[in-house]
């Protein structure tokens, strides 16, 4: 069976933790999920869409493929190995703002939004380009 692809954002919300939302419209429910953490909304999620396939036995439904899309607070949940302190001090921004964007009680400009996306980019060219041996 062809895989379906699809794109699930996942959003802090608020003191409750995150929600997933899916883009895709199925037709008889809208895909999501919700948890304390990423790990627990994504878990969440998938679970609903295993609960479908039992309410709409007769309807097909393919494996997704999942395009993820996160806001700044769930990306520095799900991916919590990254130390934020080094990574505001790798982007030139402050320590103490870049945890309030981190944790989600301040939001950032459009400004310090590229300036963060465009390092991030230049990490990952670094991390890709690096050569790592025993």
């Amino acid at each position: 069976m062809k895989k379906l692809k699809v794109t699930i954002t996942i959003t802090k919300n608020g003191p409750e933790g995150y929600i997933c939302t899916c883009d895709y419209p199925f037709e008889h429910f809208d895909l999501g999920g919700a948890g304390s953490t990423v790990e627990e909304a994504k878990k969440d999620c998938f679970a609903f869409y295993d609960e479908m396939k039992e309410e709409y036995p007769d309807e097909s439904f393919p494996e997704l493929e999942v395009d993820w899309v996160f806001d700044f607070p769930s990306f520095f949940n799900h991916f919590d190995f990254l130390n934020v302190t080094k990574a505001a001090k790798y982007m030139g921004m402050s320590p103490s703002n870049f945890r309030h964007y981190a944790a989600g009680s301040k939001n950032m400009s459009q400004k310090q939004f590229q300036k963060v996306k465009e390092a991030f980019n230049r990490m990952a060219d670094e991390l890709k380009e690096s050569t790592l041996t025993m």
